[in-house]
């Protein structure tokens, strides 16, 4: 759902950043501050991390990730609540 607000906010020219990544991470952290976005929820050494890729279209060249996605189902209220907080991120800035 992050994901997809991402590319939605990239279609409207409302990016929290100048990057659709960055924007992400941000949105994963709650936060618009990018320093702060980057130190908790960014890749550390030693650290384990996930790999997300989303788009509009078929992605192509990851084949160790060809047909890897989620399973749907409902959303926890921690994860709808996380949802809401990245979706709020464009209110505050503006």
């Amino acid at each position: 759902m992050i994901a997809a607000q991402t590319l939605q906010a990239e279609s409207s020219g409302s990016l929290l950043a100048k990057k659709r990544e960055i924007d992400f991470v941000l949105r994963m952290a709650g936060t618009t501050q990018i320093s702060r976005a980057i130190k908790n929820q960014g890749v550390q050494a030693g650290n384990p991390f996930i790999v997300v890729i989303a788009g509009r279209s078929p992605v192509k060249g990851v084949r160790h990730f060809k047909g890897t996605e989620l399973p749907k189902k409902e959303l926890t209220v921690t994860e709808l609540n996380r949802v809401e907080k990245a979706a709020l991120l464009d209110a505050r800035r503006a």
